[in-house]
Formats: C-alpha cells, sequence, structure tokens
C-alpha cells in the first residue's frame, strides 16, 4: 500500500526502483523525463539516498548515474529500507508494538516532529487505511481499532515485506514461535516449509500479539472446522506447559481458535482428501468444486490444454480464495514481486493469462466475493503454478520460430547443425534445411522464415534475420537463436 509513504518516500522510491531496473549509466534529464520529476528535486533526492541507502551505491560520472548493485542483492532490500524508515510506518509500528514509553510526546520526540505535525500525520494515514482497509489508529487511548482480520493481515504483511529473514521485530522469541507453529503443523499436517514457513511464523506472531492484548477475532460455535487437533489436546497439555508459560498463554481450543484463525476458518482443508469428503455435507463447498471446476473447464475449451490434477488444483483454488487477505503475500504492501512475478509469465502466454484473470473474477463471484473481485493475483498465481504441466502445454501450444538453415558443404551438414542447436536451443524453434535441386531466393523468401542460418553468402538474399555462421563461435550462433526464439520477452 503505497499510498501510505509520504510524496517523498514514494518518489525515491521510484528513482530507486527505476536505477536498480535499469543498470545502464543515465544523465539526469532523461531520467527526470522518464519519471516526470524535476532534475533539482532528483538531485536532491540522490545526495539524501547515498547518505542513508548502505546496501547500495547511487556512482556518479560523465555519463550520468547508475546504482551499482555490486552484491547483486534483490530488490526487497530497498522495499526493507523504505519501510523501515517510512515516518508513517514507524507510527503504524509503534500503535502496534506499544513500544514504551508510548505517548504522543515521546514518538513525537522520536520521529523528530512536532506534536500538531504528528496529529496531521496520524489523520492522513487513517484517511489512507480507511480507504483500502476497515481499521485505524485511535488516539485516546492509544490502539488500533476496526476489522481484526484486516489489523492482522496488514501488520503480518508489514512485518514480513521489512524485516524478512535478516530480524525478528518481535518481543516474544522467534524460538518459541517456531516451536508453536510446528506443533500446530505436526497435529494437523498443514503442508508448510522454507518457503511459507517464516510467512506462516511471521503472521502467527502478529496473531499472538493482539490476542495478547485482549484484540480478538469474533467467532461462533461453527466457525472451524472440527479439526482433531482440538481432541487430542488434553494429551499433549504437559507437554505444552512449558512453551505456553513462555508465551504467557493457555494452549486451548479457544487460542488455538483465535491465534491459527486463518486455517481453523471453517472451509479451509488441509488435505484435497478431506476437501472432497466435505462436498456431500456442504453446500457451499460443493459449490466451489464446481464453480472452479466449470473455470478449468472453459480454459480447457478455449485454448485446447488439459489439467491432470483436477481435483487438488481446485482444492488449491479454494483455499486460496477463503485465505486471500489473510495470508502473507496475497495482497502486498509495497512490494509487488507476486505480481511482478506475473507478469514475467504473462509475457509468454499474453492471452491465456488474461483469460485466467476473467474466470478467476467470475470464480470470486460466484463465492459471493464479487466487491473483490478484480483482486485475483492470489488465484491466478495458484493456478499457474499449482496445474501440474500446465506451463509445458501452453509452450508446446505457441507457434514455432522457423529457422531455415543452409550449407555450401553437403546435405548432411544442416542435419548436423540441427542436432547440435537442438540440443542447446529453445524447444519453440523448427529447424529446416532446404533439400531441393535448386537455390531459389524468391521461394525462400516467400516461405516465411524467422531467421536463416547459412555459411556462405547467397547473391540476392536479403532477410532481417539472416545470420552468416561461417566463422561464428557456436556459443554466440546459440545465443543468437535463443534471443530469436524468445522474441520481445
Amino acid at each position: 500500500m503505497r499510498a501510505l509513504l509520504t510524496q517523498k518516500e514514494q518518489r525515491q522510491l521510484r528513482i530507486l526502483e527505476y536505477l536498480f531496473e535499469n543498470s545502464d549509466w543515465i544523465h539526469l534529464d532523461p531520467l527526470a523525463e522518464a519519471l516526470d520529476i524535476n532534475t533539482r528535486i532528483i538531485k536532491s533526492d540522490i545526495k539524501e539516498m547515498r547518505e542513508v541507502l548502505s546496501c547500495f551505491e547511487i556512482q556518479s560520472s560523465t555519463a550520468g548515474i547508475r546504482l551499482a548493485n555490486n552484491n547483486n542483492l534483490g530488490v526487497e532490500r530497498i522495499y526493507r529500507h523504505i519501510l523501515q524508515d517510512s515516518s508513517n510506518f514507524q507510527v503504524l509500528r509503534a500503535f502496534f508494538l506499544l513500544e514504551e514509553p508510548f505517548t504522543y510526546e515521546h514518538l513525537a520526540q522520536t520521529l523528530d516532529v512536532s506534536l500538531p505535525a504528528l496529529r496531521k500525520k496520524v489523520a492522513e494515514i487513517n484517511h489512507t487505511l480507511q480507504n483500502k482497509y476497515r481499521f485505524k489508529l485511535k488516539v485516546t487511548p492509544i490502539s488500533i481499532i476496526g476489522d481484526e482480520k484486516d489489523i492482522r493481515f496488514f501488520f503480518a504483511q508489514y512485518f514480513h515485506e521489512a524485516y524478512g529473514y535478516f530480524k525478528w521485530p518481535f518481543t516474544d522469541s522467534k524460538k518459541d514461535i517456531e516451536e508453536f507453529v510446528a506443533f500446530f503443523l505436526k497435529m494437523t499436517g498443514f503442508p508448510a516449509n522454507y518457503a511459507n514457513l517464516l510467512q506462516l511464523e511471521t503472521q502467527i506472531a502478529v496473531n499472538l500479539h493482539r490476542f495478547k492484548i485482549g484484540a480478538t477475532i469474533q467467532t461462533t460455535s461453527d466457525s472451524t472446522n472440527d479439526l482433531p487437533l482440538y481432541d487430542q489436546l488434553p494429551e499433549f497439555q504437559d507437554q505444552l506447559e512449558p512453551l505456553a508459560k513462555r508465551l504467557n498463554i493457555e494452549v486451548n481450543r479457544h487460542t488455538l481458535e483465535q491465534i491459527f484463525d486463518s486455517y481453523t476458518q471453517k472451509g479451509i482443508f488441509y488435505t484435497v482428501e478431506e476437501f472432497l469428503a466435505a462436498r456431500s455435507e456442504d453446500k457451499q463447498v460443493d459449490h466451489s468444486y464446481h464453480a472452479a471446476r466449470d473455470v478449468l473447464d472453459n480454459l480447457t475449451r478455449e485454448f485446447g490444454i488439459h489439467f491432470t490434477n483436477t481435483d487438488e488444483l481446485v482444492w488449491h483454488l479454494h483455499n486460496t480464495a477463503l485465505l486471500e487477505r489473510q495470508e502473507i503475500n496475497s495482497e502486498s504492501i509495497i512490494s509487488h514481486n507476486k505480481s511482478y512475478t506475473l507478469k514475467k509469465i504473462k509475457k509468454f502466454f499474453p492471452e491465456f493469462y488474461e483469460a485466467a484473470v476473467f474466470e478467476m473474477m467470475r470464480y470470486k463471484s460466484s463465492l459471493g466475493q464479487k466487491e473483490l473481485a478484480h483482486a485475483v493475483v492470489h488465484l491466478v498465481y495458484t493456478l499457474l503454478t499449482h496445474a501440474s504441466d500446465l506451463m509445458e502445454q501452453l509452450l508446446e501450444s505457441q507457434n514455432k520460430v522457423r529457422v531455415l538453415i543452409l550449407s555450401e558443404f553437403d546435405f548432411a551438414h544442416p542435419h548436423a547443425l540441427i542436432s547440435l542447436y537442438k540440443y542447446y536451443t529453445s524447444k519453440n524453434i523448427q529447424f529446416e534445411t532446404w533439400d531441393k535441386a535448386t537455390l531459389n531466393v524468391d521461394e525462400i523468401m516467400e516461405a516465411g522464415y524467422d531467421a536463416i542460418l547459412t555459411n556462405f553468402d547467397v547473391e540476392g538474399l536479403k532477410h532481417p534475420k539472416l545470420i552468416n555462421i561461417g566463422r561464428m563461435p557456436q556459443l554466440q550462433v546459440i545465443s543468437e537463436l535463443n534471443t530469436i526464439s524468445l522474441g520481445d520477452l
């Protein structure tokens, strides 16, 4: 949610992102034109960023400026810097963690702003928050009020983006949180590995903090699944007692429902077998199943692809739809990394991608999420990554890049080259030879080849991708072919 950054912070973030994504030297005038920012302001921002941005070096020369990424770091370092240093997010973080002493006077002194300026800042934060999230900062007493699920999701996402693997920002021990999460995973069978374990631990740390200050989510008697975990709790009370004392909680059903709320809510299933079995008893689950199947059937009819793990994929889509805006990375604060990743995939399959977006909007609407139907990044990501063999099928269905190979040696030489190039180049290339008795230039041109490789000059043959490979290193030939096959990617 970049709107929570100040205008200056948003501007500096745009400058840093542009320099990160465009590694060549650039003069200030074209940079100012590209970003629509005054050159004088860019100079001032760069001077300030040089002093505080330790992970990257902003270099200057007669060629212009550039961002030197000598350690090959990810853009996430920039996002962490912005989120940790942002004055608005410092206010949000302080409200959430209730750092002591927590008074307006102390916070104003920490941020080096006046009390009126701080009150104005809180008002601006609340105005921005309420446009997208259903909570706000309350001044008297100092607290965060509103929809508890949105509060928990927002801060879990914030702490994950701002600190990631590099720092644990919570007062509860990371080791204790890890043990608590490990217990839940073991008892429920919820699938987790390094990729989502830290996300889960961050989310649980946020939920635990809110629970311990008395901020709870409203639940009803039938709001959670009848998990075997609850029946087994008495057997593990002695084992969990030391952990409960360290975390200052009682480990019971109410505690687990509150802290693991997203994953114990009604409608979330840990295995595909549980999901399918619930269809006969739960009309909503059955409706979700058929709505997702309709989505897959529509994509099959339009693009001729086959989903080989249909039930498993529908299960993933069902859980994803319920966990949007609850699960970390289902919606970002400022990074947009998942959206950026999907855009790169979209380059390969633009028509399928747009169709998938449309179908996921229909799916969300059918589940009663019409007001959030436009937010389908998380669902599209699940479809593209959890469907077995989908990428292979989409790649196979693409039009082949046709490459003609000519040789002045003999008929066998082009075939030998094709065997070599096929091994090292994209499967999207279709290699052909000219086996006719006459080398007719007009006929070759009319054949519509995307590229022509030859080891001799052919009188009158002109083609935008005519490559003489006679003395060209093989690595360069392979590079040229792969570049042609990838097109505008």
